[in-house]
C-alpha cells in the first residue's frame, strides 16, 4: 500500500472516533432517545463511507480499515468499561443486532463489487445510510401500523419513509450521471425504492444492513442498462405480487415481513426465469393455506422469514443451474420443490387434525394435494402433450419420496411440529428428492 493510502485509513479513522466522541457528547448532554443517536451515527457513518472510491483505487486498504473498524465495534461491544461509556452510542438500545457489522462489511464488499464504478458503489451506500434511517426515525415516531411479525417494530410508516428517501437516492445520481433518459431513471429508481424497501423490511437482527445495499447493487446494476419497456414489465410484476401479499396478508400464518421476504423472492425468480417459473412459487403461497386441514386458533404461529427460506431452499438450486446453464429441465425439479412443500405442510397438519388416519391414506390425500402446485405449472410450461404425462409423472414421483421420507424421519408428526429443526429436515429432504423429476431428462443432462 502507498503512503496516500495509510493516510487516508489514518484519516477515516480519526473521523470515526471525533464522530462517536462527538455522538457521546451529545447523548451526555441533551438525553436523546438511545435509537436517535444509533442513527446519527448510522447516517454519518454511510455518508463519510462514501469518499472511498475517490480515496483508494485497490481494495486492501478498505479491507484493512473495515478489519480496524470491525474490531473496535467488537471492543466496544464486550468490553465492559468500554461498552457503558462510548459505546453507548450503538449499544444504548435494547435490542439483538449484528447490525453495525453487517455496516461495514456491506461497505467493503460494495467497494470490491463495484470495481471503483464510483455510481454503483454510492446509490447503495446512500439508500442504507439515509433511508434506513428515515425508516427507523419515522418509525420510532409515527409508527402505527405495525408490520406484523414475530419479533422486531418495523411499520407501515416506516416503509413508506424508506421508499421516498430510497426513491430520491436513486433518481438524482441516476438521472445526472447514470447515463440514461429521464423515463428510465424514474422506473430504475421506483423499481430500486419498492425492491428495497421489501429486503429492508424482510431483514431481522440487523441483517438490513447487509441486504440493503447488497440487493441494491445487485438490482441496480441490471437495471442501468434496462429500456423502459422492459423496466415498466419488472415495475407491473412487483406491483401486482406486492397487492396479492398484502390482500392475502389475513389468510396466512405469515407474518407481514415473511410475506415481503417472499415477495422479494418472486421478483428474483420472475427476473431470472420468467413468469412461468414465478407460478410454482406463488400457487403454493395462495393454496396452501386454503387446501390444507384447518388447525384451531391455538394451535396457529406466526411464520417468519426463515420459514419462507426453508421452504425455497431447495428451489434456490435450480434456479441457479438454470440461471448458468440455460437448461429448461431446471424447471422440473424446481416445480417439484413447491409441489412437495404444499404436500408436506398438508401432511402435518392433517396428522394433527386426524392422527388416527392411516399412513397410506394420509400420504395419498397430501402428495395429491401438493401436485395442485405443479400440474397448472408444468401444463403451462408444456402444453398438453406426451411430454407434460412424463414431466407430471416424474414429479409426482419425487414428491410421493419426499414426502414418505418426511413422514418417515418427523418425530411427533401428531404434535405439529414447527420448530427449527422440522424446518431444516423439510428442506434438506425436498432438495435432495427433486432429483427425481430429472428422470425424463436423465440422458440429456450433462454430466
Amino acid at each position: 500500500m502507498s503512503a496516500q493510502d495509510w493516510f487516508g485509513i489514518l484519516g477515516l479513522l480519526v473521523v470515526v472516533s471525533v464522530l462517536l466522541a462527538g455522538l457521546r457528547l451529545y447523548q451526555n448532554i441533551a438525553k436523546p432517545a438511545p435509537e436517535l443517536v444509533r442513527k446519527l451515527f448510522h447516517a454519518c457513518g454511510g455518508l463519510f463511507g462514501l469518499p472511498l472510491p475517490w480515496i483508494f483505487t485497490d481494495v486492501m486498504p478498505v479491507l484493512l480499515l473495515g478489519l480496524v473498524i470491525i474490531s473496535a465495534f467488537i471492543a466496544l461491544r464486550f468490553v465492559t468499561s468500554l461498552r457503558g461509556g462510548i459505546g453507548q452510542v450503538l449499544f444504548a438500545v435494547k435490542r439483538d443486532s449484528i447490525g453495525e457489522l453487517c455496516y461495514i462489511v456491506s461497505m467493503v464488499l460494495l467497494f470490491w463489487l463495484s470495481r471503483g464504478d464510483k455510481l454503483l458503489y454510492s446509490i447503495p451506500l446512500l439508500m442504507l445510510a439515509l433511508a434506513d434511517t428515515a425508516a427507523a426515525l419515522v418509525g420510532e415516531e409515527y409508527g402505527k401500523l405495525q408490520i406484523r411479525s414475530s419479533g422486531g417494530h418495523k411499520s407501515i410508516e416506516g416503509a413508506v419513509a424508506f421508499f421516498f428517501t430510497a426513491f430520491f437516492c436513486v433518481h438524482v445520481p441516476v438521472l445526472l450521471w447514470g447515463g440514461v433518459g429521464r423515463a428510465e431513471s424514474l422506473l430504475i429508481a421506483v423499481n430500486l425504492s419498492i425492491m428495497v424497501m421489501l429486503a429492508e423490511a424482510a431483514a431481522w437482527w440487523g441483517l438490513d444492513n447487509l441486504i440493503v445495499p447488497l440487493w441494491g447493487y445487485l438490482l441496480l446494476k441490471s437495471q442501468i442498462g434496462m429500456d423502459a419497456p422492459a423496466l415498466t414489465a419488472d415495475l407491473l410484476f412487483v406491483t401486482s405480487l406486492g397487492t396479492i401479499m398484502w390482500l392475502w396478508r389475513n389468510r396466512t400464518t405469515l407474518a407481514d415481513d415473511t410475506l415481503f421476504g417472499a415477495a422479494l423472492w418472486g421478483y428474483i425468480v420472475w427476473s431470472v426465469g420468467g413468469w412461468r417459473w414465478a407460478l410454482p412459487p406463488l400457487i403454493q403461497l395462495l393454496s396452501y393455506a386454503t387446501v390444507t386441514a384447518q388447525i384451531p386458533q391455538n394451535q396457529l404461529r406466526i411464520f417468519r422469514f426463515p420459514v419462507v427460506l426453508a421452504q425455497i431452499a431447495g428451489s434456490v438450486f435450480w434456479l441457479l443451474v438454470y440461471r448458468e446453464s440455460d437448461q429448461p429441465w431446471a424447471f422440473y425439479p424446481f416445480v417439484s420443490c413447491y409441489a412437495a412443500n404444499v404436500a408436506i405442510i398438508a401432511l402435518v397438519r392433517d396428522c394433527f387434525a386426524a392422527p388416527d388416519r392411516h399412513w397410506s391414506r394420509a400420504l395419498a390425500i397430501n402428495v395429491g394435494k401438493g401436485m395442485i402446485v405443479a400440474l397448472p405449472a408444468i401444463l403451462i410450461m408444456d402444453g398438453f402433450t406426451l411430454r407434460a404425462l412424463a414431466d407430471l409423472g416424474a414429479c409426482f414421483v419425487a414428491v410421493s419420496a419426499g414426502t414418505a421420507l418426511f413422514y418417515r424421519l418427523q418425530p411427533e408428526l401428531t404434535t405439529f411440529p414447527v420448530d427449527g429443526p422440522r424446518w431444516l429436515r423439510q428442506s434438506l429432504i425436498v432438495a435432495g428428492t427433486s432429483v427425481i423429476a430429472l428422470l425424463p431428462y436423465l440422458r440429456s443432462a450433462p454430466a
